[in-house]
């Protein structure tokens, strides 16, 4: 005889439900927003003294402070810093993760490297100690 075992069927999400990934992403961009809404006002609070650029001489941008600027370039200015910071959050670690490599490739080279050529020297100069254990062992069992 065999018996029947119910199991509940796997609960599915509501039609107008968010998946976790939706809701997380949708968190990260309210996030950034928010973020480039502070940078915006941080460069609307910078002092405007003006700025006087020039290249060779010749006057590229002349008499305007960062205060100054329309809105719109402050918005960009913001999302230009946001964008440098996000991508020193990824240069950071994975530059340091390939020092930390290097680092352990240099270390293995110079210790297990001479190591391992003394363990291969000092095989093959005791391999007749070796073979005349290996005959007394054979002789013996």
């Amino acid at each position: 005889m065999t018996t029947a075992t119910l199991t509940p069927p796997k609960p599915t999400g509501a039609p107008g439900s968010r998946s976790a990934w939706t809701t997380a992403f949708l968190t990260l961009m309210a996030l950034g927003l928010l973020v480039v809404v502070a940078l915006a006002l941080a460069v609307n609070a910078l002092p405007s003294t003006p700025l006087h650029v020039s290249i060779d001489g010749q006057p590229v941008w002349d008499g305007m402070g960062l205060g100054q600027m329309p809105p719109a370039h402050k918005v960009v200015l913001a999302g230009v810093i946001l964008m440098a910071l996000l991508a020193a959050m990824v240069v950071l670690p994975v530059a340091l993760l390939l020092g930390a490599l290097a680092l352990a490739a240099v270390v293995l080279s110079v210790v297990a490297l001479p190591l391992l050529i003394v363990a291969l020297v000092l095989a093959v100069v005791l391999s007749p100690l070796w073979l005349l254990v290996w005959l007394m062992w054979r002789a013996v069992a």
